[in-house]
């Protein structure tokens, strides 16, 4: 466990949905008498026991809440456990709720704008882009965003449409850096401390792809698949090349919605006035 400020704890969860040498940020707000729960995994077994090891070295505190920053298995899995295990509510943005099975209809609670944990504010930010329902939790007193999957410690996200949305994802980090956070708490990777350069570099790198995606469209029409070649054959093992698909995807489906690409047969060309 990890302390990101004095009342915000980091939890470093492995999932079974991801490779092995990542895991899942869950996050402890609040002293050894209260706290609330951010993002809990997958629910397996070692996911489990790293969120009760924790919560035990943190003095077994009452859990007031858990909440969920986005639908994924990674970090909502855990939620019905963590429900049963602490007695406590799980909430997640209806946006998101409705991207999960049935089964577990009625057992999530919309968020409040904000909790009050250890005679600290946290709000609740509609925080949309990764996915349409995304919250990230904004704790001004120490500064702390808890960002979900809208940072990553170490790399940046990928935007998948339809599920992601870069319009929302850039307007997002917009609001996102105009709070002047000290320290991000990303929902994977090390925790962010020069958290106002690294969301300047998340939109300067955004705005550098774009311009890397029209530039070669410029030459003629290209695939995804195409594109995702050109820009990611020396940044991405080619295991991991479907990433740069779905991000090229996300690129191309804002661009096109902004009036700067077009499809063409399969892929899409530049429109020239653009």
């Amino acid at each position: 466990m990890e302390s990101v400020s004095p009342h915000v704890y980091a939890s470093w969860v492995p999932s079974e949905t991801l490779p092995p040498y990542d895991a899942t940020r869950c996050y402890w707000v609040g002293d050894d008498h209260v706290v609330l729960l951010v993002d809990c995994g997958d629910g397996q077994e070692a996911g489990r026991a790293v969120l009760e090891a924790d919560w035990r070295e943190l003095g077994s505190p009452a859990v007031m809440g858990i909440v969920v920053t986005h639908y994924h298995p990674d970090h909502s899995g855990g939620a019905m456990w963590a429900r049963r295990r602490w007695a406590a509510p799980v909430y997640l943005h209806p946006r998101d709720q409705s991207r999960l099975a049935l089964a577990d209809a009625g057992s999530w609670a919309d968020p409040p704008q904000s909790w009050t944990v250890a005679g600290m504010r946290v709000e609740c930010l509609p925080a949309p882009g990764h996915t349409p329902g995304q919250v990230n939790l904004w704790i001004s007193a120490e500064r702390v965003l808890l960002a979900g999957d809208n940072v990553l410690g170490n790399s940046t996200v990928v935007i998948r449409p339809p599920d992601g949305d870069l319009g929302q994802y850039l307007a997002t980090l917009v609001r996102l850096r105009a709070l002047k956070p000290a320290v991000i708490g990303p929902g994977h990777g090390d925790v962010v401390r020069d958290a106002e350069a690294y969301l300047a570099y998340y939109l300067q790198h955004r705005a550098e792809r774009q311009r890397q995606i029209l530039a070669l469209l410029e030459e003629e029409p290209k695939t995804a698949e195409e594109l995702a070649q050109a820009i990611y054959a020396h940044l991405l093992a080619p295991a991991d090349r479907y990433l740069g698909v779905w991000m090229v995807q996300g690129h191309l489906a804002w661009c096109e919605s902004n009036g700067l690409v077009a499809r063409d047969g399969h892929g899409y060309r530049k429109v020239k006035d653009s």
